[in-house]
């Protein structure tokens, strides 16, 4: 069975402890589970249940079909992807911990000394997130998507790519930034731009379902003076690689004083810059969940998802973004643009819907938080191959499940 690894937290250590959950001892009793699909048919969506108990892993097995699906309990929330279900349909399970599972989860590989984790699914590379060690602000690169290719452009991580533009020199593949943050600029990468400065790991772990990886920033202007902190989780989820699947949280803290993010279009809380060959003037397709296609109709407009499609090393893949209903101003608005820029801005509004809203600067007051939470979808084809609006509903709608007997 893959073994969960709980890391040790503090970021000083290189050698990293691990506990293994193998097939005991298990604390925690067998759960009989019965699962709603809902009016939408689901496969390969993550579905996740409070069943309080240790971090452990297991098997779920279908009482309909008889096949077994691997679960795993991590802060008393138990995480297994249902692998197809027929809407309006329903099926039961049985979860017995500590029971073998030969299946090839998530793979988290740390490097404390230079400050980042690579992230792996069923044995093959989908991120590394650089969180330490980097120039301005943590980012994830490579971004590899369905058939093994890299959806987000290596500039400026990795220079002179054959074929690659050059422009816009802070946008690193993905990554969290903001133009206005009580006067500083952290969006940009010039001398007078604010930086993030990574502080501690407060969970790594990883197993047969789902890697987590969350740590604790603090966003300080040049003169290392704190705008405000940040606790940033990322979840990758062992999906199929046609449809992998990353969630984003970005809990922002604002210490003794408030912190103003002013309405400016430069900025996006969750930002991607795909890969040259999609941007949308050589050919690549921008969507959103309201049906515009291209810069005009999704450019400043509010929208569940946002998706930017194209051909990528010779094969037709997508990147959409999942806007979670409880975000600030969801739908939010989008800072889309043909050149290869995603990036979900909810504070740009005098630039992009001022009948809507005149101003869309956003105070935080002294020692309140602002929380969102996005989706990443890396998927075959455009939004209708990649099956985008219904995976959307598995984020924001995802199946009924609850303990039975």
């Amino acid at each position: 069975m893959p073994s969960m690894n709980l890391h040790a937290t503090d970021p000083r250590s290189s050698n990293l402890t691990k506990t293994l959950y193998r097939n005991g001892p298990s604390f925690m009793p067998v759960k009989h589970l019965i699962l709603d699909a809902g009016p939408h048919h689901r496969r390969n969506t993550l579905v996740c249940l409070d069943v309080g108990g240790p971090d452990i892993c297991g098997v779920l097995s279908r009482a309909d079909s008889g096949k077994h699906l691997s679960g795993q309990v991590i802060d008393g929330t138990l995480y297994f992807v249902l692998d197809e279900l027929a809407a309006g349909e329903q099926c039961k399970l049985v979860f017995e911990p500590g029971q073998e599972s030969d299946i090839s989860g998530v793979k988290f590989d740390h490097d404390v000394a230079k400050g980042y984790v690579a992230m792996q699914v069923a044995g093959e590379p989908l991120t590394t997130y650089h969180y330490d060690q980097v120039p301005f602000r943590p980012y994830l690169h490579p971004l590899v998507g369905p058939h093994g290719v890299h959806m987000t452009r290596a500039y400026p991580i990795v220079e002179n790519v054959e074929g690659e533009t050059d422009d816009h020199l802070h946008h690193r593949s993905v990554w969290v930034a903001f133009g206005d943050v009580n006067g500083v600029d952290h969006w940009g990468e010039t001398e007078d731009c604010g930086v993030q400065v990574h502080r501690k790991i407060n969970k790594i772990c990883d197993g047969p379902v789902l890697g987590i990886f969350e740590h604790e920033l603090q966003w300080q202007g040049q003169d290392h003076k704190p705008s405000l902190s940040e606790t940033r989780r990322i979840s990758v989820c062992n999906t199929p690689q046609d449809a992998r699947q990353l969630d984003l949280q970005v809990i922002l803290l604002a210490g003794d004083k408030p912190v103003v993010f002013g309405d400016t279009k430069e900025g996006g809380i969750c930002s991607v810059r795909v890969a040259t060959t999609m941007d949308g003037k050589t050919g690549g397709k921008i969507e959103n969940s309201v049906g515009g296609v291209g810069e005009d109709e999704t450019w400043g407009k509010p929208a569940h998802w946002c998706d930017y499609s194209g051909v990528c090393q010779g094969k037709d893949v997508g990147i959409a973004i999942f806007d979670h209903p409880l975000n600030l101003r969801h739908p939010t608005p989008w800072h889309v643009r043909n050149y290869g820029l995603m990036a979900a801005n909810p504070f740009g509004h005098s630039h992009y819907q001022s009948s809507l809203l005149k101003d869309g600067s956003y105070t935080i007051e002294a020692g309140q938080t602002l929380a969102f939470n996005y989706r990443l979808l890396l998927h075959e084809g455009d939004v209708a191959q990649g099956n985008v609006a219904n995976r959307f509903h598995d984020y924001v709608h995802p199946p009924n499940i609850q303990l039975s007997g």
